[in-house]
């Protein structure tokens, strides 16, 4: 099971690793800081770019890929506690990447490392083992 994470937690984290921030965030949505307010922007486009790939085209198909503490689907987030319900590193990840491509910086390594980690999770959620042993074959 992909490990969840809170609109608020998905922001400091990326933000922290990026280096734009040295403290922890006390609120992403509504955050008077400018990169803050981007990067909280941008999770709307991770999550785009995440639910076209499997496992999440499968299971977050309808684009609520959001639950709030009461338990309802979103499509956005309305509160810094709202759960993102695809795995937590996809989308510390995406944010990297998406902010520093949104600021023109070298984001490369950062896509490298979304792309791969959304490739590990396809390849897992797609992994079956056929077992040629246990096939009866052909009826003729």
């Amino acid at each position: 099971m992909a490990a969840l994470i809170s609109v608020l937690q998905a922001v400091n984290d990326a933000s922290m690793e990026i280096g734009i921030r040295q403290t922890q965030l006390t609120q992403a949505l509504g955050s008077r800081d400018e990169d803050v307010a981007q990067m909280t922007a941008l999770l709307t486009s991770v999550a785009d770019d995440v639910l076209l790939e499997e496992p999440y085209q499968s299971y977050l198909g309808d684009g609520h890929w959001l639950r709030s503490k009461d338990g309802i689907p979103l499509t956005r987030p309305k509160e810094d506690t709202d759960t993102i319900l695809f795995d937590s590193r996809v989308c510390v990840c995406g944010l990297k990447y998406k902010f520093l491509q949104a600021k023109g910086l070298e984001f490369g390594e950062q896509l490298r490392d979304f792309t791969t980690r959304l490739n590990k999770l396809a390849v897992r959620a797609n992994d079956r083992v056929l077992d040629l042993d246990l096939d009866g074959g052909r009826v003729i």
